[in-house]
């Protein structure tokens, strides 16, 4: 018995545990991806003041030094690209990538996703997040894509992972221990009930069968019960007297 409450309490810990993990995980990653997307919207409003000023998209000048500033503001971050919508690399915070075409899931995605919502596309090493950008008339000229480390999401994520299982521990053992000293108490109770019960039928006397049975958490019913056996054995008694009556005339 106390072996099935100890699992039965390690079970419900642990899947408890494990639930709020990837509740954390889930807020988390949404979390980091809201906080970047208002990083691009930042980018964004950047470039439609250039375009108000009548600049090109394809010659903003002062737009490399801006996406750089916005990268250092968020440790995540390891790079901010903007790009045309055939694919090709116009801006980047890793020179190397201009003009380079972007990875065709992340056009894909950005095309799915429409003007005003964000995509996101998930990466082994490296996941990105992004908007699309808009000229003053409403049309699409390009896209924006932040990309941030999965392993700084990860180690934020295991971090909490090991409390939540040094927690569990604790919470696990004070279950246990409380639900095996309840267990106990009441089979310890239990076994004097039965003990009360087993004295009582053995009882000859009525008086302390009726008294020994009246003891314990169980006593009202038990007592009952004895009474009712008794009230049997006389019955039985009476009847076995008048059949032998009967036989005898």
């Amino acid at each position: 018995m106390i072996v099935v409450a100890v699992l039965v309490c390690g079970f419900a810990v642990g899947m408890a545990g494990l639930l709020n993990y990837f509740k954390y995980r889930t807020t988390v990653h949404r979390i980091v991806t809201e906080r970047i997307v208002s990083t691009g919207r930042l980018v964004e409003n950047s470039i439609q003041s250039s375009l108000l000023l009548g600049l090109q998209f394809g010659n903003i000048g002062t737009l490399p030094n801006t996406l750089e500033r916005e990268r250092k503001t968020d440790d995540v971050l390891t790079g901010i690209d903007v790009f045309d919508t055939d694919g090709a690399i116009l801006y980047s915070t890793d020179h190397s990538r201009v003009m380079r075409p972007v990875p065709g899931a992340w056009l894909l995605a950005a095309r799915k996703a429409g003007p005003s919502a964000s995509w996101f596309v998930e990466g082994e090493a490296e996941s990105v997040t992004g908007i699309s950008l808009e000229n003053n008339f409403g049309l699409t000229i390009g896209y924006l894509s932040l990309r941030y480390s999965n392993e700084r999401v990860q180690q934020s994520a295991a971090g909490v992972g090991r409390q939540l299982a040094a927690a569990s521990l604790t919470v696990f053992i004070s279950a246990a221990a409380t639900a095996s000293f309840a267990l106990l108490t009441v089979m310890r109770r239990l076994k004097r009930d039965v003990a009360a019960v087993e004295s009582a039928l053995r009882a000859v006397d009525p008086l302390r069968a009726s008294a020994a049975a009246g003891r314990g958490l169980f006593g009202a019913a038990l007592q009952r019960f004895v009474e009712t056996i008794r009230a049997a054995e006389t019955e039985i008694a009476s009847l076995r007297a008048r059949m032998q009556r009967r036989g005898g005339s």
